[in-house]
């Protein structure tokens, strides 16, 4: 037997069109995401239950980066963040884990590049570091060669110039120079992203990290959206996507893997 959910990401469903629905229009309207607890609460349902829909939608969404090529005025940027290292009690036995020896898979990097301008999208991966080889190959893929970039000054950067023409801010002297060069769009994307670690989530899977990362950029892009748009948008994502073949039956053993980008 067919239904019209055979085939997408909804493929043998268990919840009601009409739960599935309310599940996604909760999700679709919550600024900076929606938390799986919250949600099964709010529809009735186990937290399993909630989770799993929730990481289909999120994995739809991360979809539309495939054929994503920016263009005009771009900024790139990288923000780690995802873990948690409990500090120790005594202060003479605390460790800096912000120095990157220290953060070993502790923590990963979430890479973005944010078009300018009203209408501009968000690229994003998850990398293990910061490093120049991933940076140039979302440029490569994801930006037009007519784009400007726009980058703070760390080093991973510096190959960028090869591809496009390349403006630099020095943060550690100014957040922006004379001339007007900043990274200010990318930056607000990574607040947003921080906002939803501490006040929604409280914590991302590392295993999923680059599907919330995905979620959140589209939530910053269309941000100028009514509700009824983001509702049509996320499900008309969803219904577009083939089945999950990571999350299809997920509790019964099927897991994806590490979500992390090699470039």
């Amino acid at each position: 037997m067919f239904s019209v959910t055979s085939g997408t990401v909804f493929h043998a469903r268990k919840l009601s069109f009409k739960k599935m629905l309310i599940a996604i229009w909760f999700s679709a309207n919550s600024v900076k995401g929606k938390a799986a607890l919250q949600l099964s609460r709010e529809i009735g349902v186990q937290y399993k239950t909630a989770w799993v829909l929730l990481m289909k939608l999120r994995e739809a969404i991360a979809w539309r980066r495939e054929e994503m090529v920016l263009d005009g005025e771009v900024e790139i940027d990288g923000k780690y963040a995802g873990g948690h290292i409990r500090p120790e009690n005594k202060a003479e036995d605390r460790i800096d884990h912000r120095l990157k020896k220290f953060q070993k898979m502790k923590r990963l990097c979430a890479l973005a590049i944010r078009q300018r301008g009203l209408g501009g999208q968000t690229f994003t991966r998850i990398i293990r570091d910061e490093d120049s080889n991933a940076a140039w190959a979302a440029v490569r893929d994801h930006v037009s060669r007519e784009a400007t970039v726009f980058a703070d000054e760390h080093g991973s950067y510096n190959d960028l110039a090869g591809l496009n023409e390349l403006q630099r801010v020095n943060h550690s002297k100014a957040y922006q120079t004379d001339d007007g060069t900043n990274t200010n769009q990318v930056e607000s994307f990574f607040s947003r992203v921080q906002r939803a670690y501490v006040g929604i989530h409280h914590r991302f899977s590392l295993k999923y990290f680059d599907w919330y990362v995905a979620e959140l950029a589209w939530r910053e892009d269309c941000r100028q959206v009514s509700n009824r748009g983001h509702t049509f948008q996320v499900l008309g994502k969803a219904l577009s996507r083939p089945t999950s073949r990571y999350l299809c039956g997920y509790w019964q053993g099927n897991k994806p893997p590490d979500l992390i980008w090699e470039g």
